[in-house]
């Protein structure tokens, strides 16, 4: 073979060489950008779900403040009825009472 035969296929050879090594290189940035991507996305989700958990709570927490408000109002309506026939039947007991008081 020709020294200059030997020369050529040394330079293709250093010239593969160095190829793969871009290749390499860029087949590992590709491979971190991949990684840092997705750990972003995933970051993104989770944020999004504590944002939705967090609005979904809220939520919730106001309707069960209205519907105790309103438990609250029927329980107070209620009290005030009883309260408000215990009163009339008090005059009733009273007069009861002073009837048997004075049969005695």
């Amino acid at each position: 073979m020709s020294l200059e035969a030997i020369t050529e296929i040394r330079e293709v050879e250093e010239r593969m060489e160095r190829a793969k090594a871009e290749a390499r290189a860029q087949a590992q940035k590709m491979v971190a950008d991949a990684e840092r991507d997705g750990k972003a996305l995933l970051q993104q989700g989770r944020d999004a779900a504590a944002k939705a958990e967090a609005e979904a709570l809220r939520k919730a927490e106001e309707a069960a403040a209205g519907r105790r408000e309103a438990i609250l109002a029927g329980a107070a309506k209620d009290c005030q009825a009883l309260k408000d026939a215990a009163f009339v039947r008090m005059d009733q007991a009273a007069q009861a009472i002073l009837e048997r008081v004075v049969e005695s």
